[in-house]
């Protein structure tokens, strides 16, 4: 066996371990399982076992789930529904064994892990802040496949079930505990196997090892008398922001309790014919997408930048919050301005951030205590990192480049929070243009997660990978992008806006237009997104990249009128504060969506002009940029791949 360890001790006992080869952590890829099914074919067939232990051979997590890549090598519902038909016979036969079984978990046991440990007749947890046990599955547009969800609605019932699968969540060892997910928690890793024994001994009369263990028998949690109220409750918690054309997995989990809530082995059973249907559907194939999206930008950001002190230069909104969001990510900031009120404005949102997110006092204190006022500058002497967030012109930015390589050490990273200056037009005036790198937060920064780390020729390797590493540092998703024109999103971003903008002068009902974007799972649409960035800022970020004539001059005659949209209260649209005033109609569906079709061409462009022309990597990072940056829905994969999907 290649995954699997096993021995017999004197007692009868099974000792089985799962330790995938050549990974870091335990998945369930099919190899894996098809061990599995050999060990448990060849247990089942003797007659000297009184116990079965699993435990993992990874010291600090258990299993975490399938290897979701592997269902992409299953090209069709059917060879999905034969590879979990497998696994549910595995997974049965484990549950039917004749003796006692027991699993210990000491880290993460998510998806198929959870499933795998479900199958055991008691769950032995440490009570390590690393235990996570959970569901993710409704994430990837699917539900538990591997005989879950009836398990585990046999263990917590019918609120605990629905909160495990419709959230995908993890929860820790004691809310497990409490819900009835495992039965036993102990301190740490090392105490597992004890406590497996004992409890194996117990079943087989005491300390004896007498053969012929009794198997423990689970009582299923009722169905609750007021389970419509449940079913009401967990819709509005967590389907009231989901559609089902969008994603069908929240809305197939809540009818698939519902309908086999009163027979937990129905439930299990089930899923043999849902689950194919939704991991061959669109929405599913897209959020697997953005589930490897993710990964792959995590770990183009993992490593240790080096850097200690960051130095901002900008009190604005943008530098503000730059300063304010780093110190919170445990780094000491300098903050200068020229306007010292600047500065203060910008301390006092820090405080509003901390408050919001770090909740306590001792917390908020500790980020205070790391963002420090440094109106003349003097942190630039010793920062590792300085980031300038001024005024968006070739002659401020290169003013502040000039004093900054001057003021810097010789080993410090100089950045620009540019969203359209190519980096060339900076490093005319420096001396070492090697030390030159764009890193790109997006508005609002401590909310939107990607991060433009640009380079260019003249930039050092080390110096573009320790800035993805310190992006890394700071939880966001950085992408590497190749300096030019709007870089990838704003390049990708404003002529799908524009887009919008001529349709709507061509005669198209703005609302109509917006609609047809939310329908297709937009956050908004592209009148409704120049208004939210204001159009002063849609049209000057746009110059670079060229706008059309009548275009600019809509957006120019707005301009000239006062009317910025949301910030101003009026552009295309009246405000209401944070809410554009429009009819929100509905429209006929198949009209909306030939619209977004049209409307999307101008996005689905870009993205491949800058993969062409290597401002991004592959297709595969344009696609998550445009989802992380601009909230384009995770469900369609990207505009690329999406696009690759309608042949």
């Amino acid at each position: 066996m290649s995954h699997w360890k096993m021995d017999c001790d004197a007692d009868g006992y099974v000792w089985l371990t799962i330790d995938v080869a050549d990974k870091s952590v335990n998945v369930l890829t099919h190899a894996v399982l098809e061990e599995l099914d050999q060990i448990i074919g060849d247990l089942v067939k003797q007659d000297n076992i009184n116990g079965l232990v699993l435990l993992s051979g990874k010291p600090g997590g258990f299993v975490y789930g399938a290897d979701v890549r592997q269902f992409e090598l299953l090209k069709d519902a059917g060879a999905v529904a034969d590879h979990i038909g497998s696994v549910h016979h595995t997974m049965n036969r484990l549950a039917a064994a004749p003796y006692p079984t027991v699993v210990g978990i000491d880290g993460v046991a998510v998806g198929g892990g959870l499933e795998l440990s479900l199958a055991f007749d008691r769950i032995i947890a440490t009570a390590s802040p690393k235990t996570q046990l959970g569901f993710p599955e409704v994430g990837l547009g699917i539900l538990p496949g591997y005989g879950g969800s009836g398990r585990a609605y046999r263990r917590v019932g019918l609120e605990q079930v629905l909160a495990l699968m419709l959230t995908g969540k993890s929860i820790n060892a004691d809310k497990a505990l409490a819900t009835g997910l495992v039965d036993e928690l102990v301190a740490s890793e090392s105490d597992l196997r004890g406590a497996a024994k004992s409890w194996l001994d117990a079943q087989n009369g005491a300390q004896n090892g007498a053969q012929n263990g009794i198997k423990p028998v689970r009582d299923m949690k009722p169905v609750p008398a007021d389970a419509d109220a449940i079913f009401k409750a967990a819709s509005d918690a967590y389907l009231s922001r989901a559609r089902p054309d969008h994603t069908p997995a929240p809305f197939a989990i809540m009818d698939h309790i519902r309908d086999h809530m009163t027979d937990p082995q129905a439930m299990t059973d089930a899923e043999l014919t849902i689950f194919p249907v939704l991991m061959t559907s669109p929405a599913s194939k897209g959020l697997r997408r953005l589930f490897d999206y993710q990964d792959k930008v995590r770990k183009s950001g993992r490593g240790d930048s080096g850097i200690k002190h960051v130095h901002v230069i900008g009190g604005g909104v943008m530098g503000g919050d730059i300063a304010a969001y780093t110190a919170m990510m445990g780094f000491r900031v300098t903050l200068s301005d020229q306007n010292a009120d600047a500065i203060n404005a910008a301390i006092d949102r820090a405080r509003v951030l901390y408050e919001r997110r770090l909740k306590t006092e001792d917390k908020i204190a500790d980020a205070l205590s790391r963002l420090a006022a440094d109106p003349a500058g003097d942190g630039m002497a010793t920062a590792d990192l300085i980031i300038e967030a001024v005024a968006e012109r070739v002659d401020v930015k290169q003013a502040v480049f000039r004093d900054m390589e001057q003021k810097a050490k010789p080993d410090a990273i100089l950045a620009t929070n540019t969203s359209s200056i190519p980096l060339a037009s900076i490093a005319e005036v420096l001396e070492h243009p090697d030390r030159l790198v764009g890193i790109h937060f997006f508005n609002p920064m401590p909310v939107l997660p990607l991060v433009e780390i640009i380079w260019a020729d003249t930039t050092a390797d080390a110096v573009t990978t320790r800035a993805m590493q310190f992006a890394g540092q700071l939880k966001k998703m950085p992408i590497r992008c190749k300096s030019a024109p709007g870089f990838l999103v704003n390049r990708a971003l404003l002529p799908y806006i524009y887009g919008g903008i001529a349709k709507m002068l061509a005669g198209t009902d703005a609302d109509r237009i917006d609609e047809a974007m939310v329908d297709y799972g937009m956050p908004m649409g592209p009148i409704e997104l120049a208004d939210q960035i204001g159009l002063d800022v849609t049209h000057d970020a746009g110059v670079p990249l060229g706008i059309a004539d009548d275009v600019a001059a809509a957006l120019q005659e707005h301009i000239g009128k006062g009317n910025l949209g949301r910030k101003s209260g009026r552009g295309f649209y009246e405000w209401d504060g944070k809410k554009a005033i429009r009819p929100r109609a509905a429209y006929p569906a198949s009209d909306a969506a030939a619209l977004a079709v049209e409307l999307l061409q101008p996005m689905i462009s870009e993205c491949q002009s800058a993969v062409n022309e290597g401002v991004v990597e592959n297709a595969d990072m344009a696609d998550a940029g445009m989802i992380f940056g601009t909230g384009f829905p995770g469900f369609r994969g990207g505009p690329l791949f999406w696009a690759s999907q309608q042949n």
